[in-house]
């Protein structure tokens, strides 16, 4: 692999020789939550394995002065993706909004180490790995690359996709590899998956109710994703629309985005909403919106198709017996905008139990 000389624009930046300090937690967060007491996931699952937040300073960071930099590079594009990748990111997205960014206290200043989100904590010493949705192995950069497709909808950037051997890839790599360092490999520890809704939890798809998700994402959620859904600065992010992720990302689908709504939402008071039915249907009115078409999607999960969950996917539509997105269909049936008009109460119909049913064979 070519080594990439080219970084002086957003180049590395040099590590202070302290960190500011944090509120270091010790031990197995799991069991020392401060927030009720609030088990996320399975809290017997990985027990050998326990949380420990670092610090980036001079004692944790590698020798190598290549890799140190890479290292720091990489935590400064994870933290900022797209303010620092502005010509790789179609939207305003970077990899803190789902995996944490550095300003909660348990983070120790670190993108990535907040164990309420979707903590990347080991997640390199669990690469390369199979993916059922692209029927291959793929490791960390091409892992890394399938958030730029998709999350942060490189496709509608100036340059795409950064290349697998840019000095972007490798710094975001390292910086994923030194914050696994002590996991061992394919260690799974307890935090490195979303705990989704299983058994009677689950609610069959087409029985998602939209609308009911409208109502409670009033009351829950626009105070920092605005009632249009296209986030209100410094709050939240976009959920739906031009500036948001595309129908081909992972939260593009019910069961995995109302896991990480449950789990991490609010940000900075997970659990606020933990009613399982609940956040199915936010979820589904989250994923009843337009949003930017991934192109290519026809080809993902070749052998098996796509879950259940996957409402943006035609050939799981044709499954369910619909000639559209569910989610979409049952909010255009009760008259709720799709698009990035605003949301207000007077829109949330007074039968909204009505939308519990599939409602496949009603006209629009």
């Amino acid at each position: 692999m070519e080594d990439d000389d080219g970084a002086s624009a957003g180049g590395p930046v040099e590590a202070p020789e302290q960190w500011p300090d944090r509120n270091v937690l010790d031990g197995d967060l799991r069991q020392n939550e401060s927030k009720d007491q609030m088990v996320y996931r399975n809290a017997t699952a990985g027990d050998e394995i326990k949380f420990v937040p670092k610090a980036m300073n001079n004692s944790t960071l590698p020798e190598n002065e290549n890799e140190r930099e890479l290292v720091i590079y990489g935590r400064e594009l994870m933290e900022n993706t797209s303010a620092e990748m502005p010509d790789h990111v179609g939207n305003e997205l970077s990899c803190g909004s789902c995996h944490g960014g550095s300003d909660r206290d348990m983070s120790q200043g670190l993108p990535g180490q907040d164990i309420t989100m979707i903590p990347l904590v080991g997640t390199h010493a669990d690469l390369p790995e199979w993916t059922n949705r692209r029927d291959r192995m793929r490791d960390t950069r091409q892992r890394l690359m399938g958030c730029f497709d998709r999350s942060m909808n490189s496709q509608d950037s100036e340059n795409g996709t950064p290349a697998y051997d840019s000095r972007e890839m490798q710094a975001m790599e390292a910086y994923m590899q030194w914050l696994s360092e002590g996991v061992p490999v394919k260690g799974q520890p307890y935090w490195s998956h979303l705990n989704k809704a299983e058994g009677e939890e689950r609610v069959p798809v087409q029985e998602v109710n939209p609308v009911r998700g409208a109502e409670l994402y009033l009351q829950n959620c626009a105070s920092c994703h605005g009632a249009d859904g296209q986030g209100v600065e410094g709050q939240g992010t976009a959920l739906w629309g031009p500036d948001s992720f595309n129908d081909g990302a992972g939260m593009g689908r019910i069961y995995t985005s109302s896991a990480f709504i449950r789990e991490a939402m609010p940000y900075g008071a997970p659990h606020t909403v933990s009613d399982w039915r609940d956040v199915q249907d936010i979820a589904g009115f989250m994923n009843g919106h337009d949003r930017p078409e991934f192109v290519g999607k026809e080809k993902d999960w070749p052998v098996t198709g796509p879950p259940e969950e996957a409402v943006y996917y035609e050939r799981n539509q044709e499954e369910l017996g619909y000639e559209m997105n569910p989610m979409k269909k049952k909010l255009e049936l009760a008259g709720i905008p799709t698009g990035t008009e605003e949301l207000s109460e007077d829109d949330i119909p007074d039968d909204v139990d009505r939308y519990d049913q599939p409602l496949r064979e009603e006209s629009i």
